[in-house]
């Protein structure tokens, strides 16, 4: 539920906000967007498996518990995957602000191609509306990461807990 609601948020304040984006920003942060869509299916099916073993290991006698613990064991390795991109979301979208920057500053209508003083306050000008449009995707992965990690965060914590014997 909490994911339908992000990825609502998320749309609604993107369709706004990234009108004026670069493709290359754009293409950033439908990427990040990507991520957190599949890793987030990826995470409810390992929470899925985690509460299905978790039960399982309630009803257990002491033969099983071993193989269930294995199979707990296997579950928070799985879920490092998780880790994994919700730390690589932020690079993702700074990868597209760096680029971003970079085609403004070198372009020909970005500050390379501008040596006459007499437009530098309008040059400034616009390069503050450029920069703030770049950081856009660099914002998406931010958030996106914090949203993963508090998913990796809740599976890795409960089946920690278990496995240090309570």
């Amino acid at each position: 539920m909490l994911t339908v609601a992000i990825i609502f948020l998320a749309t609604a304040f993107g369709a706004t906000q990234t009108q004026n984006l670069s493709l290359v920003g754009k293409a950033m942060v439908l990427a990040i967007v990507m991520i957190y869509f599949i890793t987030t299916i990826y995470s409810g099916l390992i929470s899925w498996r985690t509460d299905k073993v978790l039960d399982e290991l309630k009803g257990a006698d002491d033969g099983q518990a071993p193989g269930l613990h294995k199979q707990l064991a296997e579950l928070n390795h799985n879920a490092d995957h998780i880790s994994f991109a919700a730390n690589e979301c932020p690079y993702i979208g700074l990868l597209g602000a760096i680029t971003g920057i970079y085609f403004f500053m070198t372009g020909s209508e970005g500050l390379g191609g501008a040596l006459d003083p007499s437009h530098f306050k309008e040059i400034m000008s616009n390069s503050l509306v450029g920069l703030g449009i770049a950081f856009i995707p660099t914002i998406t992965g931010v958030f996106f990461r914090s949203v993963l990690s508090w998913q990796h965060h809740l599976i890795a914590h409960e089946v920690t807990y278990v496995l240090s014997g309570y």
